[in-house]
């Protein structure tokens, strides 16, 4: 299989479909206008957030940069950095109206639905990595963790089930009291 056909196991169109609802709710929400978004947007835009992953440079606006040492053929092709910049204020995973004590409710949705593909393209192996997993990042958010010693730092801490190839079958963030399960009956 392509890296394309296999990225597409799992954002495949339901996902897809998921976010520009939710991105074009939250642009009628905001008053944004010219939001014309479409699969072939989004998946441009996911592409140039991958790319920019691995190909980094000091800020996003370089990649449409003129000179030859920071500019990206395949990014300004791609989408022009308006764009790019506008379904950035306005990509969206959940309604904002649906707020609940899920310190995650606004990436619950996408979360949901990206475990059951995991799951679902999972052959199943005799033996799992259970494991913590740190998610870089600097902003504030009241579920950002600090562990010392660690290659990242800062950022979000997710506990992961990988197979010994790397597989992630499943995966949750940590937040400190989860409302999401049950509390135990004290005797």
């Amino acid at each position: 299989m392509s890296p394309t056909h296999l990225f597409e196991l799992f954002f495949d169109d339901k996902i897809i479909t998921l976010l520009i609802t939710e991105s074009l709710n939250y642009a009628v929400y905001k008053g944004f206008t010219n939001t014309n978004l479409s699969k072939d947007k989004i998946k441009c835009f996911i592409g140039i957030l991958i790319l920019s992953g691995y190909n980094t440079l000091p800020g996003r606006r370089f990649y449409w940069d003129s000179s030859p040492d920071m500019q990206n053929i395949i990014v300004r092709h791609c989408m022009r950095c308006d764009r790019f910049e506008d379904i950035c204020r306005i990509l969206h995973c959940a309604d904002n109206s649906n707020i609940n004590a899920d310190k995650y409710y606004k990436l619950r949705p996408l979360k949901n639905l990206l475990q059951h593909r995991f799951l679902k393209h999972f052959v199943p192996e005799q033996e799992l990595n259970y494991d913590e997993s740190m998610i870089k990042y600097f902003g504030r958010h009241s579920c950002k963790q600090f562990i010392r010693g660690k290659p990242i730092r800062f950022g979000f801490k997710a506990w992961c089930i990988n197979t010994a190839s790397g597989y992630l079958t499943n995966f949750d963030f940590y937040q400190g009291n989860n409302p999401n399960t049950t509390p135990e009956i004290q005797l």
